[in-house]
């Protein structure tokens, strides 16, 4: 280990990172994907989706905290396919579902969708929620050069 590297432990798997990077990223590289919305690694991170939450160890006991925020230090352990990260990862996306109006078979982004993949591979497979979703008029046009497509 070089003096410009910092070794954490993600899923029993040693890996280097750089002092600094976030533990998104140094997951990524050692090959194990962690589902995001918000984060992109050209842009500062906001951890405002929640998606990407994992179990993280540093010396005081497991807590669920966005990967996306938090910075590698010597020694930390991460477990992204604990049992915890994983209800944790069905709460957040059922959330993000609560009042979406699921018609991805006549969605314009229907295949090509992030949240429609991630609810796929990471979704709980059924809503606890059984309230009429809401449903908006597509597209409202604005002005002549502007429409509204929520």
């Amino acid at each position: 280990m070089s003096e410009q590297s910092v070794e954490i432990t993600v899923n029993g798997k040693t890996v280097s990172a750089k002092p600094g990077e976030m533990v998104i990223a140094a997951a990524e590289r050692a090959g194990d994907f962690i589902p995001r919305f918000c984060y992109h690694p050209r842009m500062s991170s906001v951890g405002m989706c929640r998606q990407c939450l994992v179990e993280i160890d540093t010396g005081r006991g497991p807590m669920l905290q966005p990967s996306c925020m938090v910075p590698v230090s010597p020694g930390m352990t991460v477990d992204t396919e604990s049992e915890t990260t994983k209800r944790a990862q069905e709460g957040i996306l059922e959330l993000l579902l609560a009042n979406h109006p699921l018609d991805c078979p006549v969605c314009d982004k229907g295949g090509e969708c992030p949240l429609q993949d991630q609810a796929f591979s990471h979704g709980p497979g059924e809503s606890r929620y059984i309230e009429e979703k809401r449903h908006y008029e597509k597209p409202i046009e604005i002005s002549s050069l502007i429409m509204l497509d929520r």
